[in-house]
Order: structure tokens, then sequence, then C-alpha cells
């Protein structure tokens, strides 16, 4: 068990996995962590592809947000856990809890001269933990996210809530009212990104499901993705001869997308960050995994999986009826 958390204690947290997923993922953990603590508050260290500074700036129990550099000499390498080290001993953090397997961010805080540190104790990691409770052997073939979970656990620390959940302004909320499209009663975002190349559901799919949900539900759309996908909502508009039922939502504030997508009855789109978000908004979402297997347990997101024998392959076995049919199945088709 770690040792009892003392007033005015200032914790840190290394997340270091860089999908905004995988912010979304620890959230419940993050909370739990804050919980533990007099201040209700911790700080996040983690990479800036996660966009946490921006994702999490309306989450109360995030006092500050830290980015690993990006200059990979910098943090990595052979010098990089002196080099963090060095950039996190003028925080005078009382404790840590690194949610990683690398020995480099245990390294890290020694040498930042953090007295408590807690972390899943894999490898060269334990030699630099000062906590009594790692992971055992059996608990190396977790995901990510169940290593987290089991690192609490051990450390009597509990997750009273592990659906993600995220935090909007009313100031948010009421600028993403305005950009949805006006005139009809339901609306759908499509996360139309992929971080990978697997993971891309295609154009010319995505342009199919429009057309079975015009036939089915006659929606609003609402093309959520990043700059990258400019290209990819502009020939899906193209397509449609550029309608005002179609919203494209390209490379906005990643927290202003979110609420969007909260005001949209329905996500569906490729196994990405955008997915998540809308889940943690509190949208039901429906995830296209053609290259990947799902890992997110939150009970808003329905995944629709590749046959096995197909996965990671470019050519998908998931079609435009199948989501319909699981759209059916949930009760948003009729």
């Amino acid at each position: 068990m770690a040792a009892p958390s003392k007033s005015g204690e200032k914790l840190l947290v290394i997340q270091p996995l860089p999908g905004i997923g995988d912010t979304i993922w620890h959230l419940p953990h993050l909370k739990a962590l804050s919980n533990a603590t007099p201040s209700k508050k911790i700080t996040l260290l983690t990479k800036s592809r996660s966009l946490a500074k921006q994702l999490l700036s309306e989450t109360t129990f995030i006092k500050e947000v830290l980015y690993l550099s990006p200059d990979k000499e910098h943090h990595f390498g052979i010098l990089g856990p002196f080099n963090l080290g060095k950039f996190l001993a003028p925080f005078k953090f009382d404790r840590v809890w690194i949610l990683h397997n690398s020995a480099r961010y245990s390294i890290a805080c020694w040498w930042a001269g953090i007295p408590n540190r807690i972390g899943f104790g894999i490898g060269w990691q334990d030699a630099f933990l000062t906590s009594a409770h790692t992971l055992s052997k059996n608990d190396k073939k977790l995901n990510a996210i169940e290593k987290s979970t089991r690192l609490l656990q051990l450390n009597n620390i509990t997750i009273h809530d592990d659906k993600p959940t995220l935090n909007f302004s009313e100031a948010i909320l009421k600028s993403a009212a305005q950009n949805l499209p006006k005139g009809k009663a339901l609306s759908i975002a499509l996360a139309i990104g992929s971080s990978e190349p697997r993971k891309q559901w295609g154009t010319e799919n995505f342009i199919k499901l429009i057309e079975e949900l015009n036939n089915k539900l006659n929606p609003n759309i609402v093309l959520v993705g990043g700059k990258e996908d400019a290209e990819m909502a502009r020939s899906i508009s193209l397509h449609f001869s550029n309608p005002i039922w179609i919203k494209t939502l390209i490379n906005y504030p990643i927290l202003e997308a979110a609420a969007v997508t909260k005001f949209c009855h329905v996500c569906i789109g490729n196994d990405t960050g955008i997915l998540n978000v809308a889940a943690a908004a509190g949208t039901q979402a429906f995830g296209i995994f053609c290259g990947s297997k799902p890992l997110n347990p939150d009970p808003l997101i329905t995944p629709i999986e590749d046959n096995e024998r197909n996965r990671g392959k470019l050519q998908t076995t998931v079609t435009p009826e199948m989501i319909l049919e699981v759209l059916s199945a949930s009760g948003f088709v009729k």
C-alpha cells in the first residue's frame, strides 16, 4: 500500500501514451488519484499529441498539464531520464504515480527527488520505485488500462466511477450549439479521421453510409476530423453538392469539437480520439474497428468489428449495411 497522503501534498501522475483516446481512457484513474489527495487535484505529465491541455482544460481535478519535450534527444535516449528529472525537480512533487512500463520515468522521478514513487514495477522500473505493491508477472499481459486499474487496486485506491467523463464550460457549450446544422431533428457526427491507414474506413464507405442514413433517418451530418482529414471531408460534402445539412468540423480545438458531438444524437466513426471523446461527452458512439481491437470499456461505445482474419488489412469487411443493422438493434433505426 502506498504511504498515506499528507495535507498540501503535490501529486504528479505520468501517463505518457500519446493518443487522445489514451487520455480519455485514463480519466477514471486520474479522478480516483485526485480524490485520494487532500487538494483533490493532480498534475499530469503526458505527450503533446494527447492534446490534454485543451481536452482537460475544464476538468476540475487537473491542476496543470505538463508536456514531455517533443525533442527525442531531450527527455528520451540515454540522458533522457536525467534531463526529465531536472525538468521535474523545481516543481517539488511529493508523490508520483507512473502509469507506464518504462524505467525512464521512475529514474527521472528518483533523479528529481520525488520521495514517493508508485508504478507498475515491470523490469528495471521497480528498482527506482518506493511502493511496496507493484504488478505481478501475470499482470504483464494486461493492456494499458487494465494495468493502471490493477495498480490502483493494489494500493487501495478505489475507482468509484469507471465511465470517462469530460467537463465543459457554459461558454464552450453555447459556442458548440452554433456549429450544428439547422433544419433537421436528428444530428449524427461522423468521426472520419484516423491515426493509422489500417484504421481508416475510407471516403467511399462514409459516402455510402451517409446515403443509407439519408434513406432511413434523414439526419444532419457533422464531419469531425483533424487538418489531415480536410480533403476527405471536402470530397464527402462535394459528393452531396455541399448541402446545408452537412457541417464540416475540421481542425477545431478538441474540446470545442467534443462539445459539438455532445449535441449530436449519435457518433459513428473510426477507432480514433474523437470517437472516445464523443462517448466521454455523453453521446452514444458506434466504433468502426477495421484495423484494431476495441480497448475502451466505455458502455457508450458499441464496437463494429472487422472479422479476425481481415483485421489490419486495408480492405475492410465492415460495410455500411452492418452499421445500419447495429443502429437498428440499438433502437436508432426503425
